[in-house]
């Protein structure tokens, strides 16, 4: 079941009923922050004056084929790496949403287990992670040479990419958008929470 824009109140009931062995699904990107890891770090590759990149042509793929610029911003970010200067940058644009974050928290203090399903590149959504403190284990996009491994976990690659890691259907799972859905519907609470604001 997929409720979309839930109040807060019955996100944190549903996470505070968790307990041993539960899991929790959740994506990163406007859902445990506000920002995007793909978009800022294509964003700060084109104020690095990378050759070649075309940032505006980018951000109008992302919104005819979704899927194919969070593949693009993973391959970019595979040939170029993590920089200083990227992982300064992405740390100053990302907020958290502070209260799913401590109830994710306390879930996961009651024995329940956190896992992150991003359609970003996975070392941008692992150095967001590390930044926050936040231990939790990821599936994010990942290329292996030159090429996106597939299934990429964006739009129906969340839902396959999940269940290719073995994982058993999550207990509650949160997104932000029509593209988190398929994993959404994998939960037996699925939540799509509206973009966070300033909190």
């Amino acid at each position: 079941m997929i409720e979309r824009r839930p109040a807060r109140a019955t996100v944190e009931a549903a996470l505070a009923a968790l307990g041993p062995g539960d899991l929790v699904a959740t994506d990163a990107d406007n859902t445990l922050w506000a920002g995007d890891c793909g978009d800022d770090a294509m964003r700060w590759l084109k104020a690095a004056r990378e050759p070649g990149l075309d940032v505006a042509a980018y951000l109008a793929r992302e919104q005819v084929d979704y899927a194919g610029a969070c593949r693009e911003s993973a391959e970019h970010l595979a040939r170029l790496g993590l920089t200083p200067g990227l992982r300064a940058f992405l740390a100053t644009r990302l907020r958290l949403r502070g209260w799913l974050v401590q109830a994710l928290q306390a879930a996961e203090g009651r024995g329940a287990a956190v896992v992150v399903v991003t359609a970003a590149p996975l070392d941008s959504a692992r150095e967001a992670l590390a930044h926050f403190g936040l231990p939790w284990p990821a599936l994010g996009i990942t290329v292996r040479d030159g090429a996106v491994v597939e299934p990429a976990p964006v739009g129906p690659g969340k839902a396959l990419a999940w269940q290719a890691a073995g994982h058993a259907a999550p207990a509650v799972a949160l997104g932000d958008s029509v593209h988190d859905e398929p994993l959404l519907a994998l939960a037996t609470l699925g939540f799509r929470l509206d973009p966070p604001t300033d909190e």
